[in-house]
């Protein structure tokens, strides 16, 4: 007879496992990212792959190649990438952000060594501005919301005691029905009100938790690549969430904005920039 969910006991780490916890996560972080990575002809799968977004559509930018002869006659393969919809559609669906494959690869690559650097010369400064960068998304005051919520939970003890101080009095006849009735409402009402300021605040705090581990275990990563000196497939998994490429143009300066995990919000729609921003 088959088993309700509810009714099943489950105990954990009982069998030595087939792969470690870590591996389970990492695959399992994999299977979340916005890109599952296409290889090319030549089977290679380049780092930024499923990785980069047209900042002006939304959708992603797309991988292509162009043959070509060096200096000394020698033929190689230029790869490139532009926002999917322009490449499909043409002008009436986008416009060209055409960016090869070397010179985005070295805008991600410098940025990240940029960090690697800053945690190396000081990582409590690197600490402080990864934190900060997190704290931008939400707005949020630590030490008066801390204050806050130690004087809301004492005022809804106090509010037990008066509750059950009231009913006493009532019960022993000193104050009559009518007052017990309209001190207990008056109460309850504060009491509502409380709990939820409680509720919310608490909620609050501990997303500044998880702030402070999701930096911690970004800086982790980070340590991982201090000396990198190419950008690598498993590196992006690893720090990168999503990269918008700008139009381009050649009068004026492309915007690339890096976003990375653990310090940036993901993605929900993972095939688009602009319907996730919009649910």
């Amino acid at each position: 007879m088959k088993k309700e969910q509810s009714d099943w006991i489950v105990t954990e780490n009982n069998h030595e496992p087939i792969i470690s916890q870590e591996l389970w996560d990492r695959v399992r972080e994999v299977e979340q990212s916005v890109s599952r990575g296409k290889r090319s002809k030549d089977g290679t799968l380049k780092p930024l792959s499923g990785l980069l977004y047209c900042c002006d559509c939304g959708f992603k930018m797309k991988s292509a190649g162009q043959n070509r002869k060096n200096r000394q006659g020698e033929r190689y393969r230029k790869i490139f990438f532009n926002c999917d919809s322009y490449a499909s559609f043409g002008k009436c669906a986008c416009t060209s952000h055409y960016i090869t494959q070397k010179e985005i690869e070295a805008i991600v690559l410098a940025d990240i060594r940029s960090m690697a650097s800053l945690v190396i010369a000081d990582e409590d400064t690197a600490r402080t501005a990864f934190l900060s960068k997190k704290e931008q998304q939400t707005s949020r005051q630590s030490k008066a919301d801390v204050k806050k919520l130690n004087d809301s939970r004492h005022r809804l003890a106090e509010l037990d005691s008066l509750m059950q101080s009231v009913y006493e009095d009532k019960v022993m006849g000193k104050i009559p029905e009518h007052l017990c009735v309209n001190f207990l409402q008056k109460y309850e009402a504060e009491q509502q009100e409380l709990r939820m300021i409680v509720d919310e605040l608490e909620e609050k705090l501990s997303a500044e938790k998880q702030d402070m581990e999701d930096v911690e275990e970004f800086i982790r990563r980070l340590k991982k690549y201090i000396d990198i000196q190419e950008l690598t497939r498993e590196l992006c998994l690893e720090l990168i969430e999503y990269v918008t490429v700008d139009e381009y143009s050649a009068d004026r300066p492309r915007v690339i904005n890096i976003y990375y995990k653990f310090l940036d919000k993901p993605l929900n729609d993972k095939k688009s920039l602009y319907s996730d921003k919009n649910s």
